[in-house]
C-alpha cells in the first residue's frame, strides 16, 4: 500500500510539472517574440513611435529599443549585447561592426540622410555668419556643445564643417565633446553651452533652442543613417526591418524631418 501511494504521488508530481511546462510555453506563445533595436540617440523619437505603430499592428511582437551614440551601441554589440537590428548615425561604425561579421550584409541599406546646423538657447540671440573671412571665437562667448569629435557620428561631422571654414584649430580648446547628441542638445537647452552642433532633426525636436544656421552640405560627409540585421536576428527582426524602409514608415521618418537615402 505504501509503495502505490508513493508511486502515486510521483505520478501527480510528474503530471503537475508536464502542466507547469505547458503553461509556460503557453504563456511564451501569448508573449510572442522580441525584436531589440539599437539605433543611433537622434532616432529616439521617431524609432520610438514606429516601435508603437507596429506593436499595435503585431500584438504577438515586443519592440525593445535602445537609444545612445552610434559608437556606444557598437561597442556594445561588439561585447555580446543582444541586439537584432542597428542603425547608426554614420558609415564607420556599421562597417565596425560589419568588418568583425556580427552585421547580416545582405539586409544592410542605408535607410535616412539628415543635416546639420548650429543652434543656440531660444532666449539667446547669438548672430553667426558662416564665412571663413570671421573667426567663430569672435563671434561669441562660451563653450560649443557638439558630441565627442573621436568617435560621436555629429561630433565627427561637425569637426569637418568646422575645419571647412578654418576653425577647427581656434575653437578646440572652447569646444565640449558628449556621449551623444541628446547630450550636446541638452546642454544648449539648460544654457550650459552657448552655442551647440547637432542634427536638423534634433533641433526640429526641441523647443528650447533656435538654428542660428545651417551648415551647407559641402562642409561635411553625408550625413547616412545605414542600418542592418544583427547575425543573430530572427524573422520577427527581418520584418521589422522592412517595416523601416516601408513607405509608411518613410512618411513618418519625413515628419520628423529626415529624408530617405536616395
Amino acid at each position: 500500500m505504501g509503495k502505490h501511494r508513493l508511486r502515486n504521488q510521483w505520478a501527480s508530481k510528474a503530471t503537475l510539472w508536464t502542466l507547469l511546462w505547458i503553461a509556460l510555453l503557453f504563456v511564451g506563445a501569448v508573449q510572442g517574440a522580441e525584436v531589440r533595436v539599437y539605433a543611433a540617440a537622434s532616432l529616439t523619437d521617431v524609432v520610438t513611435e514606429l516601435a508603437q505603430r507596429y506593436e499595435k499592428q503585431h500584438d504577438n511582437i515586443s519592440i525593445k529599443t535602445a537609444f545612445a551614440g552610434s559608437s556606444t551601441l557598437a561597442k556594445q554589440i561588439e561585447n555580446g549585447a543582444p541586439a537584432d537590428v542597428f542603425i547608426s548615425a554614420d558609415k564607420e561604425w556599421a562597417n565596425y561592426l560589419a568588418q568583425r561579421k556580427l552585421l547580416d550584409s545582405d539586409s544592410r541599406k542605408e535607410l535616412l540622410v539628415n543635416s546639420l546646423v548650429l543652434i543656440a538657447p531660444r532666449t539667446a540671440t547669438v548672430p553667426i555668419e558662416l564665412t571663413a573671412d570671421k573667426t567663430l571665437v569672435d563671434q561669441f562667448q562660451g563653450k560649443l556643445c557638439t558630441g565627442d569629435p573621436a568617435s560621436v557620428p555629429v561630433g565627427k561631422y561637425a569637426k569637418q564643417a568646422l575645419g571647412y571654414y578654418g576653425w577647427w584649430d581656434s575653437i578646440a580648446s572652447r569646444l565640449v565633446g558628449t556621449e551623444d547628441v541628446r547630450t550636446a542638445l541638452a546642454f544648449v537647452e539648460r544654457g550650459e553651452c552657448a552655442l551647440g552642433i547637432v542634427y536638423k532633426t534634433d533641433a526640429q525636436m526641441s523647443q528650447k533652442v533656435s538654428v542660428v544656421a545651417q551648415f551647407p552640405a559641402q562642409a561635411h560627409q553625408p550625413i547616412v543613417y545605414p542600418g542592418a540585421l544583427t547575425k543573430i536576428a530572427g524573422n520577427d527582426a527581418a520584418a521589422f526591418w522592412q517595416f523601416l524602409q516601408s513607405p509608411e514608415a518613410i512618411a513618418v521618418f519625413n515628419h520628423y524631418g529626415f529624408s530617405a537615402s536616395p
